[in-house]
């Protein structure tokens, strides 16, 4: 073969490659699936938010095969998988689904996604990708000032609330114990001490095992009968620990705790941490949106006197998954943690001066646009559409906890922001012979939960706090009407009756 075959050769094959469309063929698949989702959308309320085969549907339409050595069309692909999707999945769109922190993601993110996968700009530097860089730094910023966090804070977007929590203990292990912490590591430093509540979430004990602290470096606060953290006992904790030659190092609050939604007192904590020379972190991953709200409390006012916050748009913001956000008061402390000179990255010089590049401010260096689904949903909702609907979902969980109250067997246990815990029990006039046992209680209020879940009708989840199995109720969900919640309280009586 000379060589214009061979090159005749290759144009072809470029040609034919099998991943690539025709703008033609992309509109014909695409405009399928689109209808396809628009329906889902349009019909989510009507589904079951959960289907028991799930599993099994998934297992008989994969298969076992080994990989196929011929691929399908585009529209086959999509067809098939689209519909599994579409009816097996677990809802979290649903407008009943209240389990865990899931927001309800927007459909404008959905498109977000799309273009964003389409253009694929890597957020490494400014330079390969610099409009998506730009539209990541106001991004942020907007997060920033809707938390009334500084607006000149250093910050970037990671892949959710455990990310954004490591990345700001990292650039706290850094400013606390300098430079050399990068060449030599811990084998130097004091042992460090962390404080937090037994409310705090599990991304703490990950942490601090991925920075070579370990779990032994968690003091546990106690907590008041809210369950926000102590601060009299945190000061004791932090004089004992000095007392001990330990290091306090920082101290973790948490704006809106998973089990139940408490706010840590982030006020008093600022001042302590300020007093004593401590780092102080904010997890505000689900409830330090609600800052937003002209009526938030008082103590959600004050995330901007933490030294760095965690927070989670695929939560409150309704951004599609994933979305976190870190931010630092001051930025050069991502700067002096992550950066590193190498030679094969574009660098600012004279003549294009560029921001810091976001590999240098974060764990990642390949980055994707997941900024475009952040951006457009603040831009189409802006500050008032965001005090709308988050108003909304706490205005809900506060008439699920009155109904709660109203309803003679049910017990409302913890009521913040948008999470409701209780349980069923019937008492004293409902079972003449006498009250249940706790045991007996938990026994019956995980069956009325399993009961709920598998009938598809409401998703909530559970929480377990002081021996009790309780019902938890989360809504961050702009779909959530009163006439859902209203239905709720008979419901779990009902249950609860039938296995008595």
């Amino acid at each position: 073969m000379d060589k214009s075959e061979n090159s005749t050769s290759e144009q072809t094959e470029l040609e034919n490659a099998p991943l690539d469309m025709t703008g033609e063929e992309f509109r014909r698949v695409g405009h399928k699936l689109v209808d396809q989702i628009a329906a889902f959308l349009d019909g989510v309320r009507s589904r079951k938010v959960q289907s028991l085969d799930a599993v099994e549907a998934a297992q008989q339409f994969l298969g076992d095969q080994a990989l196929p050595s011929k691929g399908l069309s585009a529209d086959e692909v999509m067809s098939d998988v689209s519909s599994l999707l579409i009816e097996k999945s677990l809802l979290t769109a649903h407008p009943r689904f209240w389990a865990y922190i899931n927001g309800s993601a927007s459909p404008i993110g959905a498109l977000a996604d799309m273009l964003a996968a389409a253009i694929n700009p890597n957020l490494a530097t400014w330079a390969v990708g610099p409009v998506a860089s730009e539209i990541e730094r106001q991004s942020v910023q907007w997060i920033a000032e809707l938390m009334g966090y500084p607006r000149q804070a250093g910050g970037l977007l990671v892949s959710g609330g455990t990310v954004a929590n490591i990345t700001a203990l990292l650039a706290a292990r850094r400013a606390v114990l300098g430079a050399e912490i990068r060449r030599d590591g811990l084998r130097n430093s004091p042992q460090s001490r962390f404080y937090a509540t037994v409310e705090t979430h599990a991304w703490l004990e990950k942490a601090v095992d991925m920075m070579g602290f370990g779990e032994a470096a968690i003091t546990r606060v106690e907590t008041d009968a809210q369950l926000r953290m102590d601060t009299v006992h945190l000061a004791a904790c932090i004089a004992e620990d000095r007392k001990a030659g330990h290091l306090p190092f920082a101290v973790v609050a948490s704006a809106g705790t998973v089990s139940t939604g408490a706010i840590d007192p982030i006020k008093a904590i600022a001042a302590l941490c300020s007093r004593e020379n401590v780092w102080f972190h904010i997890d505000g991953c689900y409830g330090a949106a609600a800052a937003i709200l002209p009526s938030a409390p008082a103590d959600l006012q004050c995330l901007g006197l933490a030294d760095s916050i965690a927070m989670d748009a695929h939560k409150w913001l309704y951004v599609p998954l994933e979305a976190g956000c870190v931010l630092v008061k001051d930025k050069n402390h991502l700067v002096d943690t992550f950066a590193h000179e190498t030679g094969y990255y574009p660098v600012s010089d004279e003549t294009m001066p560029l921001p810091v590049a976001y590999r240098d401010q974060g764990i990642q260096t390949s980055r994707g646009f997941r900024a475009l689904k952040v951006w457009m949903c603040l831009r189409q909702a802006g500050r008032e559409g965001y005090i709308d609907m988050i108003g909304s979902n706490i205005r809900l969980a506060q008439h699920l906890a009155d109904r709660i109250t109203q309803t003679a067997a049910l017990e409302l246990r913890y009521r913040s922001l948008s999470i409701v815990t209780f349980r069923y029990n019937p008492g004293l006039k409902e079972l003449p012979g006498g009250t249940l046992s706790n045991q007996v209680l938990n026994k019956v209020n995980q069956n009325i939960l399993k009961k709920l879940q598998e009938e598809g009708w409401a998703y909530p989840s559970h929480a377990h706090i002081g021996g009790e199995f309780l019902l938890r109720v989360c809504i961050t969900n702009f779909r959530t009407r009163l006439e859902d919640v209203d239905l709720l309280p008979g419901k779990v009586v009902e249950f609860g009756t039938a296995l008595i």
